[in-house]
């Protein structure tokens, strides 16, 4: 498996890609949507440990997202049923666990470099104390050492680059887990001008869908999913399935069409 260095121009088609998923499996995707979203809430509900529960399951909500990017990037239809797929799956439900264990350590590692803005924001979260002192931890936090706010910001970056193509390398790669997390990063980091582009235009596009209650996430949601598999099949050289595998295989799946 090679990494490639694509053009910076290239996360405008992912992020078309995305859309283009999105609108051909319009009912199954606001589904998933609505399925995606209130599993984060039910795992999030837990004080103060819901955060990590997400991490924890987070592969397994994205393999069902990112199953139902591919049929629908390929001609094919995107199944409501394939949310399920991680639990189900033997062949990816320890692989999957694995991630999760990973994602909830790299969730604990920038807890702690963002702290205590971290502890603040988990008290406004939880509690109904009046007392949290966010908003004067933030302006703390920009007033001191440039150096501190750098290694700050350079240990999020690190893990949500680890962390990018580790789910889609685990499910269509066969990676394990621990390789899957190195080679996101390697890849990340080979192409940072197109994704720190990518990441720009997500964080805009996550605040406009956030007005009307926030109702846009149900479009966003599929359009990000569809355009992080679109970016992996850019990124990777994937690996051709054997001639004798059944062509609905979800493993190793042929390279989707980034025209789309």
């Amino acid at each position: 498996m090679k990494i490639q260095l694509v053009a910076f121009r290239q996360c405008f088609v992912w992020l078309g890609a995305g859309w283009f998923a999105f609108k051909s499996n319009l009912g199954a995707w606001l589904v998933l949507s609505i399925l995606f979203l209130i599993t984060l809430m039910l795992l999030g509900i837990l004080p103060f440990v819901g955060i990590l529960f997400v991490a924890l399951f987070m592969p397994f909500l994205l393999t069902g997202l990112l199953v139902s990017a591919h049929r629908s990037l390929v001609g094919s239809l995107a199944r409501v049923e394939d949310m399920l797929m991680g639990f189900n799956d033997d062949r990816l439900r320890r692989p999957l666990l694995q991630l999760g264990s990973f994602m909830a350590l790299g969730t604990l590692l920038i807890f702690i470099a963002l702290y205590p803005l971290s502890l603040e924001a988990l008290k406004a979260t939880y509690t109904t104390q009046s007392d949290t002192h966010l908003a004067a931890t933030l302006v703390a936090m920009e007033q001191s050492s440039p150096v501190s706010l750098l290694l700050q910001m350079g240990v999020i970056a690190l893990v949500l680059m680890a962390f990018f193509y580790a789910t889609p390398l685990v499910l269509f790669e066969d990676q394990a887990p621990l390789d899957a997390v190195t080679n996101s990063l390697l890849a990340c980091l080979k192409n940072i001008i197109p994704l720190t582009l990518f990441g720009v235009m997500v964080l805009i596009l996550g605040f406009i869908a956030s007005f009307a209650f926030g109702l846009g996430y149900l479009v966003l949601i599929p359009v990000l999913a569809s355009a992080n598999y679109a970016s992996f099949r850019d990124t990777f050289d994937p690996v051709e399935p054997p001639e004798d595998e059944p062509p609905n295989n979800t493993r190793k799946m042929p390279r989707a069409r980034s025209s789309a």
